[in-house]
């Protein structure tokens, strides 16, 4: 709702107000839209979206807003679900539900593009000869892949850091035979030297860097995530797990990045996820063609491959909690010209 419209609105309830001679003393504009417009529509899915996401605002004006902006939102999903047929798959209302396109696009953006000189100096993965594949991968039921965690409960541009953990721990599981859940506010607190940004954004490469320099990094029990850069506070009592070397996947390359985690294991990733269509995925395989494959906003951690209706996909984990998508996960179309950059800044550690 612009603000002419809003006005009118106001002018409008306020008139109303004083013609039943009611008394309008104190109230403010925030308070006679919400008498005045009527029950919010779809109420009770409104509640329970806000109550399921914690949502909270300050005033019946900024609860009207958001609402609109929520219809708004809820408009699109409708449309595009009455044509998953075609699109292939599915979307549903989430945490970003009450944010404009442009909000959203502020809030979940942190990625930051590293020195490309730096980034040349670490080794490419190389396919192993012989390297047979399986038809579909899960890294879930090895042991190798944690729980969802959830970046933006806190609004939070912290996507690197849960991109590069979730492969560390991922590395870690498989070289030592237990999956431990590691820090990623060890990341935020203390690798702004090494070229990140705290919740302003940062790379996974900034990320190993400092792992590798500091030499571990600490379990998430022993430093648990706030959601906001605080004083770094690692302790080598509460190390985790600990790494030695970054290798990278050939930029563009799928096959490069297959038979990487196929030999490998899980494989931190980053995206192009500033669409609508990505924002509100709920099910099926994700293809967009407008979905840029230079362009990345977003770190997340391919864990495994498949096919479904005769779709290759990609199974990647996200840090969106487990309202968001597949519980946490996305199916991204494979093979189909690198979409969405999957291949484009893709790197594992080394222990």
């Amino acid at each position: 709702m612009n603000k002419l419209s809003l006005l009118f609105v106001v002018n409008v309830a306020t008139l109303v107000c004083l013609l039943q001679v009611q008394s309008c003393q104190g109230w403010s504009a925030g308070d006679i839209l919400f008498k005045y417009q009527g029950k919010y529509k779809h109420h009770e899915e409104w509640r329970w979206w806000k109550t399921t996401h914690a949502k909270n605002y300050a005033s019946h004006q900024e609860e009207l807003e958001r609402h609109l902006i929520w219809l708004s939102n809820r408009k699109y999903i409708e449309q595009h679900n009455a044509n998953s047929h075609i699109f292939g798959f599915t979307l549903a209302m989430n945490y970003w539900g009450d944010m404009t396109d442009s909000e959203y696009n502020d809030v979940h953006k942190s990625y930051e593009p590293t020195n490309k000189k730096l980034v040349s100096n670490f080794p490419v993965f190389e396919t192993p000869q012989n390297l047979t594949y399986p038809d579909s991968l899960d890294w879930r039921t090895k042991g190798a892949v944690g729980s969802i965690k959830d970046q933006m409960a806190y609004q939070c541009g912290s996507s690197y850091a849960f991109g590069a953990i979730g492969a560390l721990e991922g590395a870690n599981a498989l070289a030592n035979g237990q999956l431990v859940s590691l820090s990623e506010q060890n990341i935020l607190d203390c690798s702004v030297p090494y070229g990140n940004f705290g919740c302003s954004g940062g790379n996974v490469y900034n990320t190993f860097m400092y792992v590798i320099a500091n030499s571990g990094v600490d379990t998430e029990d022993s430093y648990y995530y706030k959601g906001r850069q605080d004083e770094c506070s690692y302790s080598s009592n509460n190390r985790g797990a600990k790494m030695s070397g970054i290798v990278r996947i050939k930029s563009g390359d799928e096959s490069s990045l297959m038979a990487a985690v196929t030999s490998v294991g899980p494989v931190a990733v980053a995206v192009d996820a500033s669409s609508n269509a990505f924002r509100y995925y709920s099910s099926g395989v994700f293809d967009s063609s407008r979905c840029s494959s230079s362009s990345s906003t977003h770190f997340m951690v391919v864990t495994g491959y498949g096919t479904t209706n005769g779709k290759d996909y990609w199974l990647v984990k996200n840090s969106w909690s487990s309202n968001w998508g597949m519980n946490g996960y996305i199916m991204m179309t494979r093979g189909n010209y690198n979409q969405c950059g999957i291949a484009t800044d893709a790197s594992y550690p080394t222990l």
